[in-house]
């Protein structure tokens, strides 16, 4: 592998998760709505949903959208996930769900190998940073992630004006850092928006796949965690 310089990451699944957690989240919305529903089942139908929501927001930028639209289409999500855990609901159901979903008080936390991930790297002088579909701009995200002394920055599809696996948003990222691809990492969870968009962008990509649910997939290096990265990427050589 060439020398590695920048290491970027995906947001959501990746480098953060919802706290509290989406499946708690998920379970409490269906009890509105008279559905009684396992944290596995949540827990399969939220992979699935992931990638529905990839697909979805890689054809259009949820930054393109005004308010109502949003509401229609997170309304829609709710729909589609309660259909992956075998459920049908209303649109009026589907509402509920989505505005209890939206109201409640959550946060960002970082994965715990994350952080020791990022203290690794920070320690070697290896640059990092996010690229992820967001409709907010990298630099309010950043500071309201509050993680300066971790990630280097942070790209948006709204800073970009596309979104991944468009390879004008990683194209964007390489500019902004002035980086070449064959120095850069990137790893993500989903396999069509990044793995598929940083191929697009001829940079190196990893898949974390936290859940296992992508056992067979063999294009590119797959991990179970974040610090699994240090088996195939010799940093003190790069």
């Amino acid at each position: 592998m060439n020398k590695v310089t920048h290491i970027m990451f995906d947001l959501f699944n990746t480098l953060y998760r919802f706290d509290p957690e989406r499946e708690t989240t998920q379970i409490n919305a269906a009890k509105l709505i008279g559905i009684k529903i396992t944290n596995k089942k949540i827990t399969s139908a939220l992979n699935k949903g992931d990638k529905w929501f990839a697909k979805k927001t890689s054809e259009i930028s949820l930054h393109s959208m005004n308010n109502k639209e949003k509401d229609l289409f997170y309304s829609n999500y709710e729909k589609i996930l309660f259909n992956y855990a075998g459920y049908e609901i209303s649109d009026k159901d589907s509402k509920i769900a989505w505005d209890y979903v939206k109201n409640m008080k959550s946060s960002l936390k970082l994965f715990d190998d994350a952080k020791n991930l990022l203290d690794i790297l920070k320690n070697k002088k290896i640059s990092t940073g996010i690229i992820t579909n967001f409709d907010s701009d990298g630099k309010s995200l950043f500071e309201s992630l509050g993680i300066p002394e971790l990630v280097d920055f942070v790209i948006t599809s709204k800073d970009a004006g596309a979104s991944k696996p468009s390879n004008k948003i990683f194209d964007y990222a390489l500019n902004y850092i002035s980086a070449k691809p064959k120095n850069c990492i990137f790893i993500g969870d989903q396999i069509e928006t990044d793995i598929e968009g940083a191929k697009s962008a001829n940079i190196t990509p990893f898949l974390i796949d936290r859940e296992s649910v992508n056992n067979n997939f063999r294009g590119c290096i797959v991990i179970e965690d974040l610090m699994g990265l240090l088996e195939h990427v010799n940093l003190e050589s790069s």
